[in-house]
């Protein structure tokens, strides 16, 4: 207890200034599990990063715990801002395999680039997996 007399953090407060600590290695762990976590919300869209980014999040911020009875507010932060890199990731990451497989104008973009790339088209290649390739609707 502080000298407050309860458990919250002020600044007079030995529990305040322990979890606001800079040498503390649990609170970097957990400042650094709060912007591995900001920052995996925008790179969501850029190649499925958010998602290992906001896994590093949740990681970082449950390890920053430690021993302690609670978890520090960064860390919190953290592992909500990873959570929704997660989410955000994989919604984005299910809505454009649906949009290739649905949409005929991204389906022949899509057999355009793999032709390009690997001298045979999406389609054939669907076709060898033998995974029926339905653009007709």
């Amino acid at each position: 207890m502080g000298e407050n007399g309860e458990d919250k953090y002020y600044y007079n407060n030995y529990n305040y200034n322990k979890s606001h600590n800079q040498l503390d290695s649990h609170v970097n762990m957990a400042t650094v599990s709060l912007v591995t976590g900001l920052i995996a919300i925008p790179l969501c869209f850029v190649m499925n990063i958010g998602i290992v980014l906001g896994g590093v999040a949740i990681v970082l911020g449950i390890l920053s715990r430690g021993s302690e009875k609670k978890f520090l507010p960064q860390a919190k932060r953290g592992i909500i801002y990873g959570t929704i890199g997660i989410v955000l990731g994989y919604v984005v990451f299910v809505s454009s395999i649906h949009t290739v497989l649905t949409d005929p104008t991204y389906r022949q973009q899509l057999n355009q680039i793999s032709q390009q790339m690997n001298g045979q088209s999406f389609d054939d290649m669907l076709k060898e997996l033998g995974i029926s390739s339905d653009t007709s609707q």
